[in-house]
C-alpha cells in the first residue's frame, strides 16, 4: 500500500505540473511557477521520508548533513554527524 502510495503522489505532481490549469496563472512573473514548485517540493519531500534513510544516504553524493536537513532531522541531532561530501 505504501509503495503506491508513493507513487501515486509522484504520478500526481508530475500530472499538476504539466496540466495547463494552474492556481496562480504562469504568465505572471515570478509568482506564476510558485504553485508547481510548491508542489514538487511536496510529492519529493514525501516521496524521500518513505525512502529508508540509509538508501538515501548512500545515493546522495553531497554533505551528508545537508540531506537530513532537508528532511527535517533536527538540528541538533546533526551536529554530531561528520560530513561525507
Amino acid at each position: 500500500m505504501n509503495g503506491w502510495a508513493l507513487i501515486f503522489a509522484l504520478a500526481g505532481a508530475a500530472l499538476w505540473v504539466i496540466s495547463p490549469i494552474d492556481l496562480i496563472p504562469e504568465f505572471l512573473p515570478v509568482i506564476g511557477p510558485l504553485d508547481d514548485v510548491v508542489v514538487v517540493a511536496l510529492a519529493l519531500r514525501y516521496a524521500a521520508r518513505r525512502v529508508p534513510c540509509e538508501v538515501l544516504l548512500e545515493a546522495w553524493p553531497g554533505d551528508s548533513r545537508l540531506l537530513l536537513r532537508l528532511l527535517g532531522v533536527p538540528r541538533e541531532e546533526i551536529e554530531f554527524i561528520e560530513p561525507n561530501g
